[in-house]
């Protein structure tokens, strides 16, 4: 598969959406409404129809949700290790633990695997963006809990509310429109003509409004705090994750094409969503946006890698 025709779009966007923001061209009250536009509108349509679209996923789902899953506590449990070596205070531990699991699956994981298989035959990538949009639903669910979890633990200062936080997970557009699109076939229900093609419409947008948002928030990032722990915080992401993956998928015998989901959706830089839970819940937000920043910058590399693997 020709790695620079499917990367090589993403990276001009994500640059164009960077420079837009150097200059000002696009300043920072647009940036953060078109944020909004792709997080509410945007990519809970593409997610929606992709999902209502999901009701024949390829036959490994199974072992590709726990070759997931599985890296994901591992991962979890080796951060929580280095956090120790490294002498990190409680409060820093969940922020280091989450940034190393939680990747950008709605803004790069998604964009990734629909340009990867527009590659393959009609039929195959529609299969396989099934599976793809299925393990993303549950994956980000995953993440969210386990988020609140690691956050909790490390916390041993402030009040937090649980309720506040479980309001936030269950209201989160992103896992909403997922569901509903899984949902809605299931239950036999059919969308007007009309309506189904004013979300396809949204959602062919949310791409590159997301690519966009994300190198506008790359130019007004700055690495701050410790950056020994910042450069950890992705390596851990975008190198020994993908590594984990790799060695799971294999000893499980997953194909091509749900190999290249599984390693795609992890390779991905540490989500934006990292430093807004990292901040509601007391953690170090120094470190959770310097991992963002880095993290993103890495997996361009990481990310080439994984679709050569897989091609």
């Amino acid at each position: 598969m020709p790695i620079v025709e499917t990367l090589a779009p993403l990276i001009l966007l994500i640059a164009l959406g960077a420079g837009l923001a150097h200059i000002k061209f696009l300043g920072p009250v647009f940036m953060a409404d078109l944020n909004k536009l792709a997080f509410w509108i945007a990519l809970p349509a593409l997610l929606f129809t992709s999902a209502n679209h999901a009701t024949e996923p390829g036959s490994q789902l199974g072992w590709l949700l726990v070759v997931v899953f599985v890296a994901t506590i591992l991962i979890s449990l080796v951060a929580w290790g280095t956090s120790y070596a490294l002498r990190m205070p409680g409060h820093v531990r969940g922020t280091l633990i989450q940034s190393a699991f939680r990747g950008n699956l709605a803004y790069i994981g998604l964009p990734v695997l629909a340009y990867s298989f527009t590659m393959m035959p009609s039929e195959d990538g529609t299969r396989a963006m099934a599976t793809a949009v299925i393990v993303m639903v549950l994956t980000m669910a995953s993440y969210n809990i386990l988020a609140v979890i690691v956050l909790q633990i490390s916390q041993h200062s402030g009040q937090v509310s649980i309720r506040k936080l479980v309001i936030l997970i269950a209201t989160n557009p992103l896992l909403i429109a997922g569901i509903l699109g899984l949902i809605v076939p299931l239950l036999g229900l059919k969308l007007p003509k009309f309506v189904n093609a004013a979300l396809e419409s949204l959602g062919s947008a949310a791409v590159p409004i997301a690519l966009l948002c994300i190198g506008g928030s790359l130019a007004i990032t700055s690495l701050k705090g410790r950056r020994s722990w910042i450069l950890t915080a992705a390596a851990l992401k975008v190198v020994l994750l993908p590594l984990i993956v790799y060695g799971l998928a294999r000893l499980v015998g997953l194909g091509p094409a749900e190999q290249r989901i599984a390693l795609v959706l992890t390779s991905c830089p540490t989500a934006a969503a990292a430093f807004v839970m990292a901040k509601e819940m007391g953690g170090d937000t120094a470190l959770a946006s310097g991992s963002i920043a880095l993290s993103t910058v890495l997996s361009a590399a990481s990310l080439a890698a994984v679709l050569w693997v897989t091609s």
